[in-house]
């Protein structure tokens, strides 16, 4: 029943006892006429003034989060109520807006005289994301469980998590193409590309590429002029993968997590590199001579949503609008024939490209083989980079910071 419910009834009980009392007399009709009136006056002051001027204050344990970190949210509670709160149960919810999902904190405590209240708790590995504060609910009752007061505070509070930056491992594969030698650096090394070509009369002996001569049976010379001046383009694709619905967030987290790495790499080596990808939600970043890293973050944190264009499309768009000398590296979870004619069509404008794909298998298929070689096969470098099942990071939960 209600609590407004038991206060009727505790109301009516009141007003029959006084009601016997009057009429036949007796010390125990007056006493429990006494005491059920007492009792219903203090539900109505309850009703009246509990909870009255709540005040709400809450300080998160920094500015930037990463993904896989734990923020500790101290919850700081004023109010001036002059009547005793007997218990009093607050519950915060909190939503990732990428997802959607809610993670809720409650906990019941036992203030009853105390004006203020803090509660720290903590929100666990965390998602690339941004969170937003739904709202607080807070209910008190009185001794005899009679009233039961509702206070509901809303804020305007949300937090961004980045993601937290990867690079390529040595469990990734690469394929190079033929027609050239491209190095794909990981984190903390100072060069994204060391570029090949023909030799030509009265290059240094000194920059002959060794590895590319044999493997091309042509004289083939390092171009660090070349390589000096070349602009990275990143462009992620988030369309799911064919047939691994369960895997498509799992597999963007990880592709963010590359060309998060890559633009730390880029900005480490004073690099130029850009970023665009098929989500609507995010903006474009043109290549740069010194990425903006802030900038990065923020619009790789916000990657997600329904994609407004196929991956392939996106690929001959960037093809056609960089500048010259501009190169392509593709992070994809697909690998299809699409892909590899939106690759050859780059290719024929003479643009340097790298495929990375993502997967969630211990290693590929014959029919990825496959395509990694039809790729190879148009002058396209190829990394192919795991990520099974195991390595999937799993959203946390709200728990007190003191447990």
């Amino acid at each position: 029943m209600r609590s407004w419910g038991k206060t009727t009834i505790l109301l009516v009980s009141c007003v029959l006892v006084i009601y016997l009392a009057y009429r036949q007399g007796g010390f125990a009709a007056w006493y429990l006429g006494i005491c059920l009136s007492l009792i219903w006056v203090q539900a109505g002051l309850f009703y009246v003034f509990a909870l009255n001027g709540l005040n709400v204050n809450r300080r998160l344990s920094g500015d930037v989060f990463l993904a896989g970190e734990d923020v500790t949210i101290v919850l700081e509670l004023q109010h001036r109520s002059w009547v005793p709160l007997p218990w009093l149960l607050l519950k915060e919810t909190w939503i990732h807006e990428g997802s959607g999902r809610k993670l809720t904190y409650s906990k019941l405590l036992l203030p009853w005289f105390q004006k203020s209240i803090i509660l720290p708790y903590r929100i666990t590995h965390l998602m690339r994301g941004s969170y937003r504060f739904a709202h607080l609910e807070a209910a008190a009752g009185d001794l005899f469980g009679f009233a039961l007061r509702k206070v509901q505070r809303e804020d305007l509070q949300r937090y961004v998590v980045y993601p937290r930056p990867d690079a390529l491992g040595r469990s990734g594969m690469t394929f190079q193409s033929d027609e050239g030698s491209t190095t794909l650096s990981s984190k903390g090394e100072t060069s994204l590309i060391s570029s090949v070509r023909d030799y030509a009369s009265g290059d240094p002996y000194h920059r002959i590429h060794w590895k590319s001569t044999a493997r091309l049976s042509r004289l083939m010379t390092k171009d660090p002029e070349q390589a000096a001046s070349t602009k990275w383009m990143l462009l992620l694709d988030v369309a799911p993968a064919a047939g691994q619905a369960e895997a498509a967030q799992p597999l963007l987290e990880k592709g963010v997590a590359l060309a998060a790495g890559f633009f730390e790499a880029a900005a480490g080596g004073r690099e130029s590199c850009g970023f665009a990808c098929s989500s609507a939600s995010a903006r474009r970043i043109a290549p740069t001579i010194r990425p903006d890293l802030t900038l990065a973050y923020e619009v790789l944190a916000s990657v997600g949503g329904k994609p407004t264009m196929p991956f392939p499309d996106l690929v001959r768009k960037e093809a056609g609008d960089l500048p010259p000398h501009a190169s392509m590296l593709c992070i994809t979870s697909t690998l299809d024939m699409a892909l590899v004619r939106a690759v050859a069509d780059a290719r024929t404008r003479r643009r340097a490209v790298h495929v990375i794909y993502v997967h969630a298998r211990p290693s590929l298929s014959v029919a990825e083989r496959e395509g990694a070689s039809q790729l190879q096969a148009v002058g396209c470098s190829f990394t192919e980079v795991p990520h099974p099942q195991s390595q999937w990071p799993r959203q946390g939960g709200a728990q007190d910071a003191t447990a």
